[in-house]
């Protein structure tokens, strides 16, 4: 990759930099985090409103096509159309020369054996995954992707770039365990006074050095396919198929030399001669792999498109076309029809997403092979169907097949009803755990451990993509990890179980129910709230926007208990509320005012304003930190918004000289306006 054209033309291409220009590595990684997030951001405020869907022309022309290259390294090499992508020259210097590795200083002997002597870790250890691992090595050794040497021929003069890491075997769905290298492991050596080193891990002495662009949008693929569910039309449907990539990072190769940097001790039964497994391809544990890995399979979606965009008819049949077109939705459309068609078409990581308005199975076929020879032209088919970078395995269990119901990224699609739901295996296990929890929440017993009450917790806020509300119950147990305590004891906290009643519910509602995307994404409001509190009442105004509803303005007066509870006591100590406090109390009755006033369906949008920061920031967030009265006013507008199906609020904050509309009637009760 040359420097023009990686920090000129296409700064995606580039290596990643901080704002002072410093490389990234682990000392500063941290601060990179920081500034990517401030960069995302503004992007997304500044970027123009847009539509995923891209409707169909026909008007791409074949360009003549480059000449490749005969020979690479690993299963990727840019051909075909690929070659005329900006990223060509950067995937064939990956294929024909390997990945740049650039890992740090090399480990010295006494480093290399504390890390053989520490091994694998305790979970690679097992029989059975020994076993298991015995059988992939092999396999892995005959498609030539790893090797395999004796630690005692290599001991007293290791290769110069030679990095151990531990291995780990997890549980996997597919198979009884997924082998990770664990690459942000240090080595940890003792002086002679007894204190202790640590040698930083792979991970934390990497400098970057793979295309910053590339992982731009990883993690956004879902956020894209909500948005686009939300604005088809009604009476669209939505096909939908996935196609996976074989053995993923594996595809691509490390440069020659820099494998050494991979190698890990094999689980072995005890006796037996220390080995070390050196994989050739990146590994997945490693933190330049994912860029290095979409700088590919990016480029084969965008290669894809062009495909998608040429006229139909014109492309030939994949050799999987046939596992795309099964399905009863696909069989039932004509076979032409001239409506227009409307494609999206995603990769998160090594998952290529394609969605498609079609009205025909010729519209249908064509998107498949459009994606399909997209992801050849980057990831070369093999003769053998088994061995081909688009996995036969998961072809068969129908996932490339276009259909109106689809699994994609953990949730379950409906693309006539535009709905989403958490996948069901996923949901019933939450539904379970939860239900035990709570049984045993009236007993006194040894509480749940916390390290699987973060893990639930974590899942059931994924889960919460598709019901946004359920955010809204998730502060006391926000509160809980934040503490972080060894066990968590539900019969002391009444809120906390409280909370989890109310998910189990909601869960269990979505499944009978499961939520319009149009739901869960904002827009232009529809309707208005403006409101103000203050010590004596609350005062709000509704306005329509996009619709029509009666303009309003109302007051309310809060009970003497309520204005005593935040003036001061005779004491001098302070009550119990806060003008915040307040200031959401009166968001949560603007919002009840609204129901009332607003024709509200699924999907409405709504534009809420205050003067009040910490209320702006709760509502937008659903959850607070220290407000316990906040946290229960939180709770009752979440569980309203999800009663009403309008889409998340919109809270702004509005400068408080700028809101005498609502701070007159909120101060009408006794007290002159400011």
């Amino acid at each position: 990759m040359g420097e023009e054209l990686g920090e000129s033309q296409w700064g995606g291409l580039a290596p990643p930099k901080l704002a002072s220009g410093e490389r990234i590595n682990g000392s500063n990684k941290k601060q990179h985090r920081r500034e990517n997030k401030r960069k995302r951001i503004q992007k997304q405020e500044e970027q123009p409103e847009q539509t995923y869907w891209s409707k169909y022309e026909g008007k791409f022309e074949m360009p003549e096509l480059k000449q490749g290259v005969d020979e690479w390294k690993g299963g990727m090499c840019p051909q075909g159309l690929a070659l005329h992508h900006p990223a060509a020259g950067a995937l064939l210097e990956y294929a024909t020369q390997g990945c740049p590795c650039n890992t740090g200083k090399d480990w010295t002997k006494e480093q290399l054996w504390a890390a053989v002597e520490r091994g694998p870790h305790v979970s690679a250890l097992e029989p059975d995954a020994i076993e298991q691992m015995e059988q992939e090595i092999a396999e892995k050794q005959k498609q030539g992707q790893v090797k395999v040497v004796l630690w005692d021929d290599i001991k007293d003069n290791p290769p110069a770039q030679l990095k151990v890491s531990p291995l780990a075997m997890i549980p996997h769905k597919s198979r009884k365990y997924r082998a990770i290298l664990d690459l942000s492991f240090p080595v940890r050596l003792k002086n002679e006074d007894g204190t202790q080193v640590e040698v930083p891990s792979v991970n934390d002495s990497t400098t970057l050095e793979a295309p910053s662009g590339a992982i731009d949008q990883l993690g956004h693929s879902l956020e894209r396919i909500i948005h686009a569910f939300a604005e088809a039309p009604e009476d669209a449907k939505i096909f939908m198929a996935k196609f996976d990539i074989k053995d993923g990072f594996w595809r691509l190769n490390a440069k020659q030399g820099y494998e050494w940097n991979f190698a890990y001790v094999l689980p072995q039964r005890e006796g037996e001669p220390t080995k070390l497994v050196v994989p050739l391809s990146l590994q997945m544990g490693w933190v330049e792999s994912p860029p290095y890995f979409c700088a590919a399979s990016e480029t084969a979606r965008d290669v894809a498109a062009q495909y998608t965009e040429l006229p139909v008819g014109t492309q030939k049949d994949n050799k999987f076309i046939e596992y795309a077109m099964g399905s009863e939705a696909v069989q039932n459309l004509p076979e032409h029809d001239e409506s227009d068609l409307r494609y999206f078409i995603d990769v998160y990581v090594d998952d290529f997403l394609s969605l498609a308005i079609a009205t025909s199975r010729q519209q249908i076929r064509h998107c498949a092979n459009g994606v399909m020879n997209g992801i050849h032209d980057v990831f070369p088919e093999e003769k053998e169907p088994e061995n081909d970078p688009i996995s036969l395995k998961k072809l068969k269990k129908d996932e490339g097949q276009y259909a109106l119901l689809k699994d994609m990224l953990g949730f379950e699609f409906d693309g006539e009803e535009k709905t989403m739901i958490l996948e069901e295996a996923k949901r019933g296990l939450l539904l379970m755990v939860l239900h035990k929890w709570i049984r045993t929440a009236s007993r006194k017993t040894a509480g749940i451990e916390f390290t699987e009450f973060e893990s639930v917790i974590y899942k059931i806020r994924h889960c919460f993509r598709s019901i946004p509300a359920g955010k809204g119950l998730l502060t006391p147990c926000n509160r809980v990890i934040a503490k972080r305590p060894s066990r968590v004891f539900l019969h002391r906290n009444e809120r906390l179980t409280t909370a989890l009643r109310d998910m189990r519910t909601i869960i269990r509602e979505a499944t009978a129910e499961p939520t319009k995307c149009r739901e869960l994404v904002m827009g232009p409001p529809d309707f208005v709230g403006v409101q103000d509190a203050s010590i004596y009442g609350m005062g709000a105004v509704i306005i329509g926007e996009e619709k029509a509803c009666i303009p309003t303005v109302f007051r309310v007066e809060w009970p003497k208990w309520v204005q005593q509870e935040v003036l001061k006591t005779n004491d001098g100590k302070n009550g119990n509320l806060t003008n915040s406090d307040l200031e959401m109390a009166g968001l949560v009755l603007l919002w009840l005012g609204m129901e009332e006033v607003c024709p509200l369906e699924s999907g409405t949008h709504i534009a809420l304003f205050s003067d009040n920061s910490p209320t702006v920031s709760w509502t937008n967030r659903l959850a607070c930190r220290n407000s316990k009265v906040a946290d229960q006013l939180i709770r009752a507008l979440a569980l309203r918004l999800k009663k009403r199906h309008v889409s998340p609020l919109a809270t702004l904050h509005i400068a408080g000289e700028k809101n005498a509309m609502t701070d007159i009637p909120s101060r009408s009760f006794g007290s002159e306006p400011t």
